[in-house]
């Protein structure tokens, strides 16, 4: 099967029975947009994420269910080293039918159905629904090991990398012209 292009994917539905209980499955590649991501960590432009679907008809809508699995990439936020994490996401959403958004807003107002997503002929819209369990499941603070020490504030070199007794000794710059004070003084 070939990738569908992450931005813009949708899923037809028109072939899923409208009686309350019947159940499809799909499977659908969607293919990682350049935009998938955070500042620190992305899901590489161009991998292929396969998606398992669930839909199944309910009286007021349908209920979506998705599996899927991605990689991602990014920089160990201590040491820089490059970073990357495999992890599972899972969409569980209720589509609503334009009769059972009107009900419900006519039973509970219009505060109920702020947050419901409505059922808009037979495609689904596949994008922000995988676009926010991916990006919500990325690290905010990637490490490429929990132990990581990270760089010296000074020199820039990893502290794994460095001697246990390195570091640097520091003068207070307002007491720099007093370093060769003494220096001077013993020499006369």
């Amino acid at each position: 099967m070939t990738a569908v292009p992450f931005n813009g994917a949708t899923l037809s539905i028109a072939d899923l029975p409208t009686q309350a209980g019947h159940t499809r499955h799909y499977h659908v590649n969607l293919q990682a947009a350049d935009d998938l991501g955070t500042e620190v960590m992305q899901v590489p432009q161009g991998t292929v994420v396969p998606v398992d679907i669930d839909v199944t008809s309910m009286s007021d809508g349908v209920l979506f269910h998705a599996t899927a699995t991605t990689t991602c990439e990014g920089a160990c936020v201590r040491c820089l080293e490059p970073v990357s994490f495999t992890f599972p996401v899972t969409v569980d959403e209720m589509f609503f039918t334009p009769e059972a958004i009107a009900r419900i807003r006519k039973d509970d107002g219009e505060e109920a159905v702020e947050d419901l997503l409505e059922l808009e002929g037979n495609d689904l819209e596949l994008e922000p629904l995988f676009r926010d369990a991916i990006v919500t499941e990325l690290p905010f603070t990637p490490l490429c090991s929990r132990d990581c020490e990270g760089l010296c504030d000074v020199c820039g070199e990893k502290w794994r990398d460095l001697p246990d007794d390195h570091h640097h000794e520091v003068l207070d710059p307002r007491f720099a012209k007093l370093a060769n004070f003494f220096s001077e003084a013993d020499s006369d």
